[in-house]
């Protein structure tokens, strides 16, 4: 690798650390894309240490002042998408990404499903599969994929769109996954709005028809008080929606030293869940965290019950992009980081039977990656 890259906008310098080596670290599925369901290719290039270059609060102050004004620095690399200013180290992250897409617009009704495949103009259509997974009753009953080529095409919001028809049962609901030349792009879950399979769900829409007031309660973002308890009760009917049990311990003054929640699966493992409407670090709550769990690994263990796992997760209602500075030390504990399009995924998975060990699964491998991910970084090259 040269000392530079050459960009049309002109030369962009990255000497290498201290005169020797590069370090570059290869995610092919980044975190930011499987929340939403994306394949999100990223290489990251580390290079000359930044602290003669970036001087705080100076930089902060100069931003302030401008022509456009922002607040930071911080607050100006997140208007533009750019992330959070990490470290004191020069970063280039090189993003692919998915260049195909499930439309989560396509309808169900009735019987008949309309699936829709959405492409990035120019590419061929010949070269598009839609994968999908028909949930009935509680298991998959289907398990198909669909040829661009036997789709109908047309152009939306300058991208190719493709359009399928397929039998149903009624209540049915489809996992499809969008391809493009044999590589997976984007999944996504489609529904008959007027039906659902879950009977939780069905019991909980009883009382609140479309989800409204656990929408509002999941997308609680103001501060403290009221906001964090409404978030607290929003996470709890999700996770029974999704078949766990759920104790809620941050309700009450009594029971502040434990974890806000407790959810239990079937088979009894446990996740400890913290809830915030603010940063993840924000009044000690990783650091918290992490001794409560061990305080109820150490009770399993005492009991006879080694075997079952305890996982630590902490709920933000902030988007991704906006606790990203606080992830890295999330990750590093092994805590489970759900933010608000975690809780939205979370909600499209409310449509069928649920099944709890499945999702402590999920999180417990996207823990241990997480921590692998970290490992794998501080080496030089690593996975390039």
């Amino acid at each position: 690798m040269a000392d530079k890259l050459i960009c049309p906008a002109g030369d962009l310098w990255f000497p290498p650390v201290d005169g020797g080596s590069y370090s570059a670290y290869h995610l092919p599925f980044h975190p930011d894309g499987l929340h939403n369901g994306n394949r999100l290719d990223v290489l990251t290039l580390t290079g000359a240490r930044l602290t003669e270059y970036v001087r705080q609060p100076q930089f902060d102050w100069e931003v302030k002042a401008a022509a456009t004004p922002y607040d930071s620095i911080a607050e100006l690399l997140l208007e533009y998408r750019l992330g959070t200013l990490r470290g004191d180290a020069a970063n280039l992250e090189v993003v692919a990404f998915n260049v195909a897409a499930v439309d989560l617009s396509s309808t169900i009704s009735g019987t008949k499903a309309r699936p829709a495949v959405l492409l990035a103009d120019g590419l061929s259509p010949d070269k598009v599969t839609l994968g999908y997974r028909m949930f009935s009753q509680g298991r998959v009953v289907q398990r198909a994929t669909i040829a661009g080529a036997a789709m109908q095409w047309g152009h939306r919001d300058a991208l190719q769109r493709g359009i399928a028809e397929i039998d149903i049962p009624p209540a049915a609901v489809l996992h499809c996954i969008a391809s493009y030349a044999g590589t997976a792009q984007h999944q996504g879950w489609l529904s008959d709005p007027a039906t659902v399979q879950n009977p939780q769900r069905s019991v909980y829409e009883a009382f609140d028809d479309k989800l409204e007031v656990l929408r509002d309660f999941l997308a609680k973002s103001q501060g403290k008080g009221r906001d964090a308890r409404d978030l607290e009760a929003g996470v709890s009917w999700l996770l029974w929606m999704l078949g766990f049990s759920v104790a809620h311990l941050g309700g009450t003054d009594k029971t502040q030293n434990a974890p806000d929640l407790i959810a239990a699966t079937p088979r009894g493992n446990f996740a400890a869940i913290e809830c915030t409407t603010g940063l993840l670090k924000a009044e000690n709550k990783l650091a918290l965290l992490v001794d409560r769990t061990e305080a109820l690994r150490r009770r399993l263990e005492a009991s006879g019950n080694r075997h079952l796992h305890v996982l630590p997760v902490i709920v933000t209602s902030k988007a991704r992009e906006e606790v990203k500075a606080d992830l890295e030390q999330a990750e590093k504990l092994g805590i489970v980081v759900l933010t608000r399009e975690s809780l939205e995924e979370a909600l499209k998975r409310t449509l069928v039977l649920p099944d709890a060990e499945a999702l402590f699964a999920e999180g417990e491998q996207a823990a241990q990656a997480a921590q692998a991910k970290y490992q794998s970084a501080a080496l030089p090259f690593a996975g390039a």
